[in-house]
């Protein structure tokens, strides 16, 4: 049994950012919340806008912590208790922990941003890339000033690749975020109008997303997805700031582009050009989304010099992460239908593809196409206009009926001609939803992460997961009851 050298040592850390301790210890994992603590992880108390770490760290440590990093007092530990360290402040000791571990690794960094496809992205080339040799990406949207941080300080010191988010809500998160990264290829999935409330307009997001050029390594690559409006505009900030650009098109002539391609409902089969060598695979997902996410998958193994025979065989397995397009089989009192998990978030460009997806989704012969959505958020002053953007979508992706938790989807689908149901609180209506399909029909769940469309998604399985028929009834009539149908 080959034994794995720990995550961290009280040496290290103490190396790392001046961190006072009162023992040796050594740790194999790396926490921010109590609740995911396992025996022998570090702790990490943050203070937050709303929480304080401090408060759970007794938690963490009745949980096993080996130690936990603390910069103020701890409530219901002894201050001499052996298994707290001491920083002068929590938040710099886990970035000075992140640039410590980003210099140790010996492992090629790539960087993914984008207004769409950043999880799916870095979960693919994590899939890809774990064929060839030890990788390490980032879990969950870990991609804010906490998340990138976290996730480099969890890389194993052994990792040959590391594959990392980096999101933004405002302005200078992307160069914050690719400061502490440092790519040595930068991935740029798309550039949209997600967030553009916190920004004057969508060409200070191409700006602030093309910022992560100035952190890309010397000799590094960027990859740019330009399936967009924005396309030319990033490939000339990256030639500005002397940095490669890799261009990748599903529909343009560029250096990453399918040469022949076959869509069927549950796969994609190709033959692509990934900048001067010609790859076959199979993506095992339908739709155009799918493909443009697999060749930035491909260009970004091939800059960073990994094997892309591995890479390509790992997409025919590759399977969407929950709430951001994983297809389930629904069972219904009299049939089946197909559940298209989308809940994670929503913008203008994942909305689109989202609805692409569902169009794609193999119905019966009477079988419906229904859309369950939610308003987007963070659009400002532009929001009834992205929305409106929307309507030849639902038209051109032939959505039959559309259920909306919010009025402004809902104007949009009356404004395209698709039948509209106007609901109120997702937490409430899944037996309600179910008993609204029928055998053959297909339903996607798209939303923002505030409308809660996850909960609807988590109460639809649990009501096809019952063994009998009585028991989805009751809870249907439940849910019915609680509607005031």
């Amino acid at each position: 049994m080959q034994i794995q050298d720990p995550l961290w040592t009280s040496a290290e850390l103490a190396s790392a950012c001046d961190a006072v301790t009162a023992r040796p210890w050594f740790a194999d994992g790396l926490q921010t919340d109590s609740r995911d603590v396992l025996p022998g992880d570090l702790f990490i108390a943050l203070k937050g806008g709303t929480t304080d770490g401090h408060a759970f760290v007794r938690s963490a440590l009745e949980n096993g912590a080996a130690a936990a990093i603390v910069c103020g007092d701890v409530p219901g530990v002894e201050k001499d208790d052996l298994r707290l360290v001491r920083v002068k402040d929590s938040e710099a000791a886990l970035a000075a922990m992140a640039f410590h571990s980003r210099n140790r690794a010996p492992a090629k960094i790539i960087g993914v941003t984008g207004s769409a496809g950043k999880t799916t992205v870095v979960q693919a080339l994590r899939q890809s890339l774990e064929n060839v040799g030890t990788t390490h990406a980032s879990v969950k949207s870990f991609n804010n000033h906490v998340g990138v941080p976290l996730s480099l300080a969890r890389m194993p010191r052994n990792a040959r690749y590391g594959v990392f988010e980096i999101g933004m809500s405002a302005a200078g998160e992307i160069a914050r975020g690719g400061a502490s990264v440092r790519p040595d290829v930068a991935v740029i999935t798309a550039v949209g109008g997600a967030h553009v409330g916190n920004f004057p307009d969508e060409k200070s997001i191409v700006g602030e997303k093309a910022s992560l050029f100035s952190s890309i390594c010397p000799g590094g690559m960027a990859v740019i997805g330009i399936d967009h409006d924005h396309g030319l505009d990033l490939i000339r900030r990256a030639s500005d700031t002397g940095v490669t650009a890799i261009t990748v098109s599903v529909l343009e002539k560029a250096d990453v582009r399918p040469i022949r391609m076959t869509e069927k409902h549950n796969c994609t089969c190709l033959t692509a050009d990934i900048f001067g060598t010609l790859v076959t695979y199979k993506i095992a997902q339908p739709g155009r989304e799918w493909v443009l996410n697999s060749l930035l998958v491909l260009a970004a193994v091939k800059a960073a010099d990994a094997d892309l025979g591995q890479a390509a065989l790992a997409l025919a397995g590759l399977e969407a992460e929950p709430g951001r397009g994983r297809a389930h089989e629904l069972s219904l009192l009299k049939g089946k239908a197909t559940l298209l998990d989308d809940s994670y978030n929503a913008n203008p460009l994942s909305v689109r593809a989202a609805l692409r997806r569902l169009s794609l989704t193999q119905v019966s012969e009477n079988g419906n196409r229904v859309a369950v959505l939610s308003d987007m958020q963070d659009l400002g002053s532009k929001s009834e206009e992205i929305h409106f953007s929307l309507v030849r979508d639902m038209q051109q992706f032939n959505v039959t009926k559309i259920i909306s938790f919010g009025d402004q989807m809902a104007a949009v689908g009356e404004a395209a001609g698709v039948e509209v149901l106007r609901w109120n609180d997702p937490t409430n209506s899944a037996g309600r939803l179910m008993a609204e399909l029928g055998h053959g029909d297909a339903v996607m769940v798209k939303g923002a992460n505030s409308a809660g469309l996850h909960e609807l998604v988590r109460g639809m399985l649990e009501i096809s997961n019952d063994e009998t028929p009585m028991a989805f009834d009751t809870k249907r009539s439940a849910q019915f009851a609680a509607s005031g149908r």
